[in-house]
């Protein structure tokens, strides 16, 4: 359906000048089955991954100033990048495979910022916040019942990412993280992800296979 999309916005003169990428996925119990990816990490990679390079023709017609904005979440903050992209190791954790997809949502926004920044297309990466959402009471009940009340809006979550779409563009970072409007740190302390970012070639090949890219 995308690359039906993509021909017909070709043949029409169609260009994009924003991205979004905001789909995102997290599951209690692995739903990886023989012949099928995982489908956590179909979401939120590989369909990050695969919309992105299909759509880069018509951001590079909007060129000086296209943008491709990647909601991510501070549940990064703990994974290091890894290859196992399926969680095929261990015990499915939806948890832990929630951050480690979001860890490759942040390392592919650097790839692509580093490989796209002669070519007018800037690549952005960010976290919304923990809001209000069905999402959240669903994947996280006892986390949503603590905080009731506490947690931010829609609108509130949303507000960073429009801030990143309107924003003069000599005033962002390309590939970095934000957070509340601001360049965000991508790696804390002691939690050993920094160097992981090194893996993202990898990763980058394994994913063009599954696309057929």
């Amino acid at each position: 359906i995308i690359a039906f999309l993509l021909d017909q916005f070709i043949f029409f003169h169609i260009y994009m000048k924003r991205l979004i990428m905001l789909a995102c996925l997290k599951l209690i119990v692995s739903s990886h089955q023989k012949g099928r990816y995982e489908l956590s990490f179909a979401t939120n990679v590989l369909g990050t991954y695969t919309l992105t390079e299909l759509m880069l023709p018509l951001l590079e017609k909007a060129a000086p100033d296209a943008r491709v904005i990647t909601v991510s979440s501070g549940g990064m903050y703990k994974s290091p990048l890894t290859t196992d992209l399926q969680f095929s190791g261990d015990t499915f954790d939806g948890v832990v495979q929630y951050g480690r997809n979001k860890r490759i949502q942040i390392a592919l926004t650097e790839k692509w910022a580093e490989n796209y920044k002669d070519k007018g297309v800037g690549f952005y990466s960010m976290h919304p916040g923990w809001a209000e959402t069905p999402g959240v009471a669903k994947s996280l009940p006892d986390f949503s019942k603590l905080y009731e009340g506490k947690l931010r809006s829609s609108e509130e979550g949303a507000d960073t990412v429009i801030w990143l779409a309107l924003q003069p563009k000599e005033k962002l970072v390309p590939g970095a993280f934000y957070f509340d409007r601001a360049e965000a740190p991508k790696h804390l302390p002691l939690t050993g992800t920094k160097n992981s970012h090194s893996a993202i070639d990898s990763i980058v090949e394994k994913l063009g296979s599954f696309a057929g890219l």
